[in-house]
Protein backbone atom coordinates (compact mmCIF):
# COMPACT_ATOMS: atom_id res chain seq x y z
CA UNK A 1 0.00 0.00 0.00
CA UNK A 2 1.30 3.43 -0.94
CA UNK A 3 1.99 5.92 1.83
CA UNK A 4 -0.76 7.93 0.65
CA UNK A 5 -3.49 5.18 0.41
CA UNK A 6 -2.30 4.10 4.42
CA UNK A 7 -2.28 7.75 5.66
CA UNK A 8 -5.58 8.11 4.02
CA UNK A 9 -7.04 4.52 5.32
CA UNK A 10 -5.92 5.78 8.45
CA UNK A 11 -7.07 9.16 9.09
CA UNK A 12 -10.84 7.98 7.59
CA UNK A 13 -11.31 5.68 10.57
CA UNK A 14 -10.44 2.32 8.01
CA UNK A 15 -7.72 -0.06 8.31
CA UNK A 16 -4.84 -0.05 6.01
CA UNK A 17 -2.10 -2.86 6.11
CA UNK A 18 -0.23 -1.08 8.92
CA UNK A 19 -0.24 1.96 11.45
CA UNK A 20 1.13 4.85 9.13
CA UNK A 21 3.98 6.78 10.73
CA UNK A 22 4.14 10.36 10.94
CA UNK A 23 6.65 12.25 13.34
CA UNK A 24 6.08 15.54 13.49
CA UNK A 25 9.86 17.17 11.32
CA UNK A 26 10.23 20.89 11.41
CA UNK A 27 12.30 22.82 9.33
CA UNK A 28 14.97 22.86 12.29
CA UNK A 29 14.97 19.06 12.49
CA UNK A 30 15.14 18.44 9.16
CA UNK A 31 18.01 21.16 8.62
CA UNK A 32 20.14 19.06 10.97
CA UNK A 33 19.26 15.29 9.72
CA UNK A 34 19.83 16.72 6.19
CA UNK A 35 22.98 18.94 6.92
CA UNK A 36 21.21 22.23 5.42
CA UNK A 37 22.00 25.70 6.93
CA UNK A 38 19.18 26.87 8.20
CA UNK A 39 19.49 30.55 7.09
CA UNK A 40 18.80 28.78 3.77
CA UNK A 41 15.25 27.87 4.89
CA UNK A 42 14.46 31.41 5.93
CA UNK A 43 15.85 32.83 2.83
CA UNK A 44 14.51 30.47 0.48
CA UNK A 45 10.69 28.91 0.77
CA UNK A 46 11.59 26.17 -1.52
CA UNK A 47 14.24 24.47 0.81
CA UNK A 48 11.42 25.09 3.43
CA UNK A 49 9.35 22.33 1.77
CA UNK A 50 11.98 20.57 0.43
CA UNK A 51 14.43 19.84 3.70
CA UNK A 52 11.35 18.40 5.52
CA UNK A 53 10.51 16.01 2.84
CA UNK A 54 13.90 14.95 2.63
CA UNK A 55 14.01 14.47 6.31
CA UNK A 56 11.28 12.16 6.43
CA UNK A 57 11.82 10.24 4.14
CA UNK A 58 15.52 9.89 5.53
CA UNK A 59 13.73 8.35 8.56
CA UNK A 60 11.06 6.20 6.91
CA UNK A 61 7.81 8.37 7.20
CA UNK A 62 4.79 7.99 5.66
CA UNK A 63 3.84 11.91 5.76
CA UNK A 64 5.41 14.88 6.13
CA UNK A 65 3.93 18.24 7.21
CA UNK A 66 4.55 21.57 4.11
CA UNK A 67 4.98 24.45 5.90
CA UNK A 68 4.83 27.82 3.47
CA UNK A 69 7.77 30.22 4.68
CA UNK A 70 7.89 33.86 3.58
CA UNK A 71 10.68 35.05 1.40
CA UNK A 72 12.95 37.07 3.95
CA UNK A 73 16.05 39.06 3.28
CA UNK A 74 18.86 38.45 6.65
CA UNK A 75 21.79 39.70 7.64
CA UNK A 76 24.29 37.57 10.51
CA UNK A 77 26.20 39.58 13.45
CA UNK A 78 28.36 36.79 14.41
CA UNK A 79 25.40 34.25 15.97
CA UNK A 80 22.97 36.73 15.72
CA UNK A 81 20.51 36.82 12.35
CA UNK A 82 18.15 39.49 11.27
CA UNK A 83 15.63 40.57 8.97
CA UNK A 84 16.09 43.25 6.73
CA UNK A 85 14.29 45.09 3.85
CA UNK A 86 15.23 45.66 -0.06
CA UNK A 87 16.75 49.23 1.57
CA UNK A 88 18.84 47.17 4.42
CA UNK A 89 16.60 48.51 6.78
CA UNK A 90 16.48 45.97 10.11
CA UNK A 91 12.88 45.05 10.91
CA UNK A 92 14.56 42.83 13.58
CA UNK A 93 15.72 40.14 14.96
CA UNK A 94 15.22 36.16 13.80
CA UNK A 95 14.54 33.89 16.64
CA UNK A 96 16.83 31.11 15.48
CA UNK A 97 16.41 28.98 18.75
CA UNK A 98 12.75 29.00 18.76
CA UNK A 99 10.13 29.68 16.06
CA UNK A 100 12.14 31.98 13.28
CA UNK A 101 9.86 34.11 13.99
CA UNK A 102 11.33 38.19 13.28
CA UNK A 103 11.15 40.06 16.54
CA UNK A 104 9.73 43.14 15.51
CA UNK A 105 11.22 46.14 16.58
CA UNK A 106 7.86 48.46 16.20
CA UNK A 107 4.18 47.16 15.64
CA UNK A 108 4.19 49.50 12.94
CA UNK A 109 6.24 47.45 10.50
CA UNK A 110 3.36 44.82 10.64
CA UNK A 111 1.03 46.25 8.71
CA UNK A 112 -2.66 44.05 8.79
CA UNK A 113 -3.05 45.55 4.99
CA UNK A 114 -0.63 43.97 3.65
CA UNK A 115 -1.61 40.12 2.55
CA UNK A 116 1.58 38.90 2.44
CA UNK A 117 1.94 39.36 6.40
CA UNK A 118 -1.12 38.16 6.76
CA UNK A 119 -0.38 35.17 5.32
CA UNK A 120 2.73 34.30 6.82
CA UNK A 121 1.45 36.51 10.23
CA UNK A 122 3.12 34.40 12.81
CA UNK A 123 6.88 34.56 11.47
CA UNK A 124 6.49 38.20 12.49
CA UNK A 125 6.01 39.38 16.31
CA UNK A 126 6.45 42.12 18.52
CA UNK A 127 6.56 42.20 22.27
CA UNK A 128 6.94 45.38 23.11
CA UNK A 129 3.28 46.67 21.79
CA UNK A 130 0.39 44.20 20.52
CA UNK A 131 -0.08 44.25 16.68
CA UNK A 132 -3.97 44.36 17.27
CA UNK A 133 -5.23 46.71 20.10
CA UNK A 134 -9.36 47.54 18.90
CA UNK A 135 -12.10 46.33 17.06
CA UNK A 136 -11.24 48.87 14.29
CA UNK A 137 -7.76 47.33 13.95
CA UNK A 138 -9.67 44.14 13.17
CA UNK A 139 -11.21 45.46 10.81
CA UNK A 140 -8.00 46.13 8.96
CA UNK A 141 -7.46 42.77 8.63
CA UNK A 142 -6.81 41.59 4.91
CA UNK A 143 -7.98 37.71 4.15
CA UNK A 144 -5.80 36.66 0.96
CA UNK A 145 -7.66 34.29 -0.96
CA UNK A 146 -6.49 31.13 -2.60
CA UNK A 147 -5.75 32.67 -5.28
CA UNK A 148 -3.03 34.45 -3.97
CA UNK A 149 -0.84 32.09 -3.02
CA UNK A 150 -0.98 31.27 -6.94
CA UNK A 151 0.84 35.02 -7.40
CA UNK A 152 3.35 34.94 -5.03
CA UNK A 153 4.55 31.43 -6.14
CA UNK A 154 3.17 29.10 -3.56
CA UNK A 155 1.85 26.93 -5.50
CA UNK A 156 4.43 26.60 -7.38
CA UNK A 157 6.93 25.68 -5.52
CA UNK A 158 4.23 23.45 -4.14
CA UNK A 159 3.91 21.66 -7.98
CA UNK A 160 7.55 20.90 -7.17
CA UNK A 161 7.56 19.44 -4.42
CA UNK A 162 4.16 16.86 -5.14
CA UNK A 163 6.02 16.09 -7.88
CA UNK A 164 9.89 15.10 -5.78
CA UNK A 165 7.95 13.20 -3.49
CA UNK A 166 5.92 11.03 -5.96
CA UNK A 167 4.33 8.09 -4.55
CA UNK A 168 7.42 7.94 -1.74
CA UNK A 169 5.40 9.78 1.06
CA UNK A 170 2.03 11.58 1.10
CA UNK A 171 2.37 15.05 1.66
CA UNK A 172 0.27 17.03 4.38
CA UNK A 173 -1.26 21.22 3.61
CA UNK A 174 -0.94 23.27 6.42
CA UNK A 175 -4.17 25.73 7.18
CA UNK A 176 -2.12 27.53 10.29
CA UNK A 177 -4.52 28.35 13.15
CA UNK A 178 -7.52 30.38 13.17
CA UNK A 179 -8.06 30.62 16.88
CA UNK A 180 -5.85 31.24 20.06
CA UNK A 181 -2.59 30.69 18.11
CA UNK A 182 -3.80 33.14 15.87
CA UNK A 183 -5.08 35.85 18.70
CA UNK A 184 -1.51 35.27 20.80
CA UNK A 185 0.27 36.38 17.89
CA UNK A 186 -1.69 39.66 17.34
CA UNK A 187 -2.08 40.26 20.42
CA UNK A 188 0.73 38.59 22.17
CA UNK A 189 0.27 35.95 25.21
CA UNK A 190 -0.96 37.38 28.44
CA UNK A 191 -3.00 40.05 26.55
CA UNK A 192 -4.63 37.39 25.06
CA UNK A 193 -5.25 35.68 28.36
CA UNK A 194 -6.53 38.86 29.89
CA UNK A 195 -9.30 39.24 26.31
CA UNK A 196 -10.67 35.95 27.74
CA UNK A 197 -12.44 37.64 30.55
CA UNK A 198 -12.47 41.65 29.54
CA UNK A 199 -12.57 41.35 26.22
CA UNK A 200 -14.81 38.61 24.03
CA UNK A 201 -15.67 41.06 21.09
CA UNK A 202 -12.40 41.53 20.20
CA UNK A 203 -11.60 37.48 20.16
CA UNK A 204 -14.28 36.82 18.23
CA UNK A 205 -14.07 39.34 15.86
CA UNK A 206 -10.11 38.59 15.44
CA UNK A 207 -11.12 34.64 15.41
CA UNK A 208 -13.40 35.09 12.06
CA UNK A 209 -10.70 37.06 10.28
CA UNK A 210 -8.57 34.25 11.80
CA UNK A 211 -11.33 31.80 9.95
CA UNK A 212 -11.01 33.02 7.05
CA UNK A 213 -7.62 32.85 6.44
CA UNK A 214 -7.11 29.31 7.46
CA UNK A 215 -9.92 28.40 5.00
CA UNK A 216 -8.75 30.02 1.96
CA UNK A 217 -5.04 28.32 2.84
CA UNK A 218 -6.95 25.29 2.77
CA UNK A 219 -8.47 25.48 -0.58
CA UNK A 220 -4.82 26.44 -2.05
CA UNK A 221 -3.92 23.06 -1.10
CA UNK A 222 -6.73 21.50 -1.70
CA UNK A 223 -7.00 22.65 -4.65
CA UNK A 224 -2.86 21.48 -5.43
CA UNK A 225 -4.62 18.03 -4.85
CA UNK A 226 -3.67 17.61 -1.41
CA UNK A 227 -6.18 15.32 0.85
CA UNK A 228 -4.84 15.49 3.97
CA UNK A 229 -5.07 19.18 6.07
CA UNK A 230 -3.65 20.19 9.50
CA UNK A 231 -5.17 22.47 11.58
CA UNK A 232 -3.21 24.15 14.37
CA UNK A 233 -3.88 25.42 17.98
CA UNK A 234 -0.77 24.64 20.08
CA UNK A 235 -2.03 27.35 22.80
CA UNK A 236 -5.06 26.41 22.64
CA UNK A 237 -5.28 23.63 25.30
CA UNK A 238 -6.49 22.64 29.08
CA UNK A 239 -2.63 23.49 30.28
CA UNK A 240 -3.11 26.77 29.61
CA UNK A 241 -7.09 27.83 29.31
CA UNK A 242 -10.40 26.30 30.99
CA UNK A 243 -12.51 24.34 29.05
CA UNK A 244 -15.18 26.30 29.30
CA UNK A 245 -13.53 29.04 27.43
CA UNK A 246 -12.43 26.56 24.97
CA UNK A 247 -15.67 25.80 24.28
CA UNK A 248 -16.77 29.69 23.91
CA UNK A 249 -13.78 30.93 22.32
CA UNK A 250 -12.18 28.06 20.11
CA UNK A 251 -15.04 25.36 19.41
CA UNK A 252 -17.31 27.47 16.92
CA UNK A 253 -14.34 28.60 15.48
CA UNK A 254 -12.67 25.51 14.59
CA UNK A 255 -16.11 24.30 13.56
CA UNK A 256 -16.77 26.95 11.12
CA UNK A 257 -13.16 25.91 9.25
CA UNK A 258 -13.76 22.13 8.76
CA UNK A 259 -17.79 23.02 7.97
CA UNK A 260 -15.93 25.29 5.05
CA UNK A 261 -13.34 23.05 4.02
CA UNK A 262 -15.07 19.91 3.95
CA UNK A 263 -18.20 21.75 2.21
CA UNK A 264 -15.49 22.86 -0.26
CA UNK A 265 -14.20 19.18 -1.13
CA UNK A 266 -16.29 16.36 1.16
CA UNK A 267 -13.24 13.96 0.49
CA UNK A 268 -10.60 16.20 2.39
CA UNK A 269 -9.27 14.78 5.82
CA UNK A 270 -8.78 17.51 8.63
CA UNK A 271 -6.38 16.71 11.64
CA UNK A 272 -5.73 18.97 14.40
CA UNK A 273 -2.61 19.77 16.43
CA UNK A 274 -3.70 20.95 19.98
CA UNK A 275 -0.98 19.54 22.20
CA UNK A 276 -0.76 19.63 25.78
CA UNK A 277 -4.24 18.50 28.17
CA UNK A 278 -6.85 17.73 26.17
CA UNK A 279 -8.82 15.16 27.61
CA UNK A 280 -11.55 17.52 29.07
CA UNK A 281 -12.91 18.41 25.34
CA UNK A 282 -11.98 15.15 23.73
CA UNK A 283 -15.60 15.09 23.23
CA UNK A 284 -16.16 18.99 21.97
CA UNK A 285 -13.09 18.33 19.75
CA UNK A 286 -15.26 15.82 17.48
CA UNK A 287 -17.92 18.65 17.74
CA UNK A 288 -15.94 20.64 15.40
CA UNK A 289 -16.06 18.33 12.68
CA UNK A 290 -12.46 17.14 13.16
CA UNK A 291 -11.33 13.62 11.32
CA UNK A 292 -8.62 13.29 13.36
CA UNK A 293 -7.49 14.04 16.94
CA UNK A 294 -3.67 14.85 17.65
CA UNK A 295 -0.91 14.72 18.96
CA UNK A 296 -2.01 12.80 21.93
CA UNK A 297 0.56 14.75 23.97
CA UNK A 298 1.93 12.80 26.93
CA UNK A 299 3.39 16.09 28.53
CA UNK A 300 -0.23 16.60 29.01
CA UNK A 301 -0.74 14.19 31.32
CA UNK A 302 -2.92 10.89 29.99
CA UNK A 303 -1.91 8.15 27.29
CA UNK A 304 -3.54 7.53 23.83
CA UNK A 305 -5.51 5.23 25.26
CA UNK A 306 -8.01 7.40 27.27
CA UNK A 307 -8.60 9.35 24.45
CA UNK A 308 -9.94 6.15 22.31
CA UNK A 309 -11.44 4.70 25.46
CA UNK A 310 -13.59 8.23 25.01
CA UNK A 311 -14.20 8.38 21.52
CA UNK A 312 -14.21 4.92 20.49
CA UNK A 313 -14.49 4.77 16.58
CA UNK A 314 -15.80 8.08 16.19
CA UNK A 315 -12.55 9.73 14.84
CA UNK A 316 -9.11 9.15 14.10
CA UNK A 317 -6.06 9.73 16.68
CA UNK A 318 -2.70 10.12 16.25
CA UNK A 319 0.37 10.83 18.17
CA UNK A 320 1.08 9.52 21.28
CA UNK A 321 5.02 8.60 21.73
CA UNK A 322 6.86 11.55 24.31
CA UNK A 323 8.30 14.36 22.81
CA UNK A 324 11.25 14.16 25.12
CA UNK A 325 12.02 10.43 24.25
CA UNK A 326 13.09 11.71 21.24
CA UNK A 327 16.43 13.32 22.69
CA UNK A 328 16.38 11.08 26.08
CA UNK A 329 15.50 7.92 25.38
CA UNK A 330 17.43 5.38 23.15
CA UNK A 331 15.59 3.73 19.66
CA UNK A 332 14.37 0.11 21.45
CA UNK A 333 13.04 2.41 24.41
CA UNK A 334 11.41 4.24 21.89
CA UNK A 335 10.19 1.14 19.58
CA UNK A 336 8.61 0.16 23.01
CA UNK A 337 6.79 3.28 23.92
CA UNK A 338 5.40 3.46 20.51
CA UNK A 339 4.22 -0.36 20.99
CA UNK A 340 2.18 0.63 23.59
CA UNK A 341 0.79 3.63 21.90
CA UNK A 342 -0.17 1.13 18.81
CA UNK A 343 -2.12 -1.70 20.97
CA UNK A 344 -4.07 1.22 22.67
CA UNK A 345 -5.24 3.39 20.35
CA UNK A 346 -5.05 1.50 17.22
CA UNK A 347 -6.34 -1.71 17.34
CA UNK A 348 -8.85 -1.72 14.78
CA UNK A 349 -7.38 1.09 12.84
CA UNK A 350 -7.56 4.90 12.69
CA UNK A 351 -4.61 5.54 14.04
CA UNK A 352 -1.59 7.16 12.83
CA UNK A 353 1.57 6.67 14.88
CA UNK A 354 3.14 9.87 15.58
CA UNK A 355 5.12 12.36 18.30
CA UNK A 356 3.07 13.93 20.88
CA UNK A 357 4.52 17.36 19.75
CA UNK A 358 7.13 18.82 17.08
CA UNK A 359 10.73 17.06 17.45
CA UNK A 360 13.48 18.63 18.92
CA UNK A 361 15.97 19.44 16.76
CA UNK A 362 18.37 17.50 18.62
CA UNK A 363 16.81 14.28 17.67
CA UNK A 364 18.92 11.58 15.86
CA UNK A 365 17.74 9.84 12.85
CA UNK A 366 18.05 6.53 14.41
CA UNK A 367 15.49 7.86 16.94
CA UNK A 368 13.28 9.15 14.28
CA UNK A 369 13.74 5.77 12.37
CA UNK A 370 12.23 3.92 15.62
CA UNK A 371 8.97 4.76 14.28
CA UNK A 372 8.49 3.18 11.38
CA UNK A 373 10.21 -0.30 12.90
CA UNK A 374 7.91 0.00 15.63
CA UNK A 375 4.49 -0.22 12.86
CA UNK A 376 6.43 -2.47 10.79
CA UNK A 377 6.60 -4.87 13.77
CA UNK A 378 3.80 -4.27 15.82
CA UNK A 379 1.16 -2.33 13.73
CA UNK A 380 0.56 -4.76 10.94
CA UNK A 381 -2.98 -5.71 10.68
CA UNK A 382 -4.50 -8.70 9.44
CA UNK A 383 -8.52 -9.00 8.68
CA UNK A 384 -8.86 -5.61 10.30
CA UNK A 385 -7.26 -6.24 13.68
CA UNK A 386 -3.62 -5.84 14.77
CA UNK A 387 -1.25 -8.81 14.78
CA UNK A 388 -0.91 -9.36 18.92
CA UNK A 389 3.31 -9.36 18.92
CA UNK A 390 3.12 -7.73 22.41
CA UNK A 391 4.98 -11.38 23.54
CA UNK A 392 8.13 -11.05 21.17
Amino acid sequence: MLPKERIYKAISGDTPDRVPSIPKIWVDLATNLTKTNLKKVIEDPLTALQVIIDAALMVGADGARQFHFPKRKIISENDRVFEIDKKGNCFGEIDMMGGLMTRLNNASDFKLENPNQMAFHHYWICDKEPIIKKLSDVKRITIPDKSFYEEIGCCKRQRKMIKWAGDRICLIGDCDSATLAFYVNLRGYNNAMIDLIEQPKLIHATMDKGVAIAVEKGKFNIDLGLKILRLNDSVANMSVISPTHWREFILPHMKDVCDELHHYDPKIKIYCHICGNILPIVESLIETGLDCIGPLDPLGGFIPGQVREIVGERVSLMGGVNTLSFINNTPKQIIEEAKRCIFEAGKKGGYILSSGCVIPRGASKENLNALRIATEKYGVYHKGILNDKRKN
